[in-house]
């Protein structure tokens, strides 16, 4: 059970900077190519890419980092009946 749950987390934490690092990318991409004449003055003070970028990290984020754990304990377990 320790190694299953250790396998999971690793899982985890490579999923949460992998999400992380791709979501920001992917939302800098779509919001530099859609959202680049969008000045958003009142409440964020940001440009509308750079609101894209930190909304693509949060949503990678939340996708990548239960991906991870789900394919790092199905590796784990394929690993365990090659043993």
């Amino acid at each position: 059970m320790g190694k299953k749950v250790l396998v999971a987390v690793f899982g985890g934490l490579i999923g949460f900077f992998v999400g992380g690092i791709c979501g920001g990318f992917f939302g800098l991409v779509i919001g530099g190519t859609f959202l680049g004449w969008l000045d958003l003055p009142n409440y964020p003070y940001m440009p509308g890419y750079e609101l894209a970028a930190y909304i693509g990290v949060i949503l990678g984020i939340l996708m990548a980092t239960p991906l991870g754990v789900i394919i790092a304990l199905r590796i784990a377990v394929k690993m365990g009946k090659k043993a």
